[in-house]
């Protein structure tokens, strides 16, 4: 039979039908008590444990080990992830501290580009005060230099030709500037 063969009454009354039903709660309890009493299904065993005492021993380490492994495993990720997180932190800084020192840098260019505009202008004491800071900050800037790099050729000269140049003044003896020149 075919939908086309329905009459209109028909069709409506299996649109009115309900697609799904829920059967009763008690059926699946009603279904197992039936067949346990035909003898098709065996009443449930209760579960019982060895009750040894080599069995309670090995499920006891058993327990043991497992909580221990995942207690170590457990520290390791931790201390991974901690080692990583150390690692990104030293590696920011080092760019914040080159940063830094690319700042710092050009603003000490840039202030003895300052000074070097207003030399003629400024009386010889000022000037000299300002080379004598400036001297120092280079100095102290060397000595860092060598810090971080007490191999390289071009920082111990550096360091030698600034600490050389302190020994002696800022001004000769008649009170004009000298001028050094330092090969690298």
């Amino acid at each position: 039979m075919h939908e086309e063969d329905l009459t209109p009454e028909e069709r409506q009354s299996l649109a009115d039908l309900t697609r799904e039903r829920r059967p009763p709660e008690d059926l699946e309890q009603r279904v197992v008590r039936a067949l346990r009493a035909e003898g098709l299904l065996a009443p449930p065993r209760p579960l019982r444990l060895p009750r040894s005492p080599a069995w309670i021993a090995t499920a006891a380490a058993a327990s043991i080990a497992l909580f221990v492994g995942g207690f170590a495993l457990g520290q390791w990720v931790a201390s991974r992830q901690a080692a990583e997180l150390l690692v990104a932190m030293h590696q920011r800084d080092a760019a914040q501290a080159s940063a830094l020192v690319q700042r710092t840098g050009s603003a000490y260019v840039s202030a003895l580009g300052a000074l070097a505009s207003v030399s003629g202008s400024a009386g010889p004491q000022e000037v000299a005060a300002g080379r004598e800071v400036a001297l120092n900050a280079l100095r102290a800037a060397a000595d860092q230099i060598v810090r971080l790099s007490p191999e390289d050729p071009l920082a111990v000269r550096i360091l030698q030709a600034v600490h050389g140049g302190a020994a002696r003044d800022s001004l000769d003896a008649g009170g004009e500037v000298a001028s050094r020149l330092v090969w690298f």
